[in-house]
């Protein structure tokens, strides 16, 4: 359920939590506030959405979103309120296992999640050429010439700029 008298197709490259988090910031945008379940519920539940799709999610989240949603769906006073969890309510349903993944693993299954991407460099390709090092912002690319480069995955933004230099694809997004 996403909303009324309309129809969304969408594929395994969409990520359904980043869909009820795109709907509920919506809905929390457009609630006018009169009332407190759909003002401060909504407002909750995109603070957690947003949590889960930047990679800190933590267990208790979906069960969390679960209450908090049938509270808002059975205590707000109009039909947007009484709806807005919906989305929420209807992925955790259907792909309750792409939540799991967020929270549990850091990774989203449709490799959507900006944040929770990670770039990798294939030593086997790899030539050590260090293009993509002097182009990384974050220092985040370190190594020899001629040898096979590193990305500390801690400090990477997971801008791709290195991905764009490569002239040996060895810089790679891992799944």
């Amino acid at each position: 359920m996403v909303g009324s008298g309309g129809l969304v197709v969408m594929d395994d490259s969409n990520c359904m939590v980043e869909v009820a988090r795109f709907f509920m910031n919506f809905t929390q945008n457009e609630s006018c506030g009169k009332c407190i379940p759909c003002r401060e519920g909504t407002k909750r539940m995109l603070e957690i959405l947003n949590r889960i799709v930047n990679g800190e999610g933590e267990d208790g989240d979906i069960e969390l979103l679960l209450e908090i949603a049938d509270t808002v769906s059975a205590t707000a006073l109009c039909g947007l309120g009484k709806t807005a969890p919906s989305p929420v309510i209807s992925t955790i349903r259907e792909f309750r296992g792409e939540y799991e993944e967020h929270i549990a693993k850091k990774r989203c299954p449709a490799g959507s999640c900006r944040k929770l991407r990670r770039i990798v460099i294939d030593e086997g390709l790899c030539r050590g050429c260090s293009k993509c090092a002097k182009i990384c912002p974050a220092g985040a690319i370190s190594g020899k010439i001629k040898e096979p480069f590193a990305i500390d995955a801690a400090k990477c933004l997971k801008c791709e700029a290195c991905l764009a230099v490569c002239s040996f694809r060895a810089i790679k997004e891992a799944i």
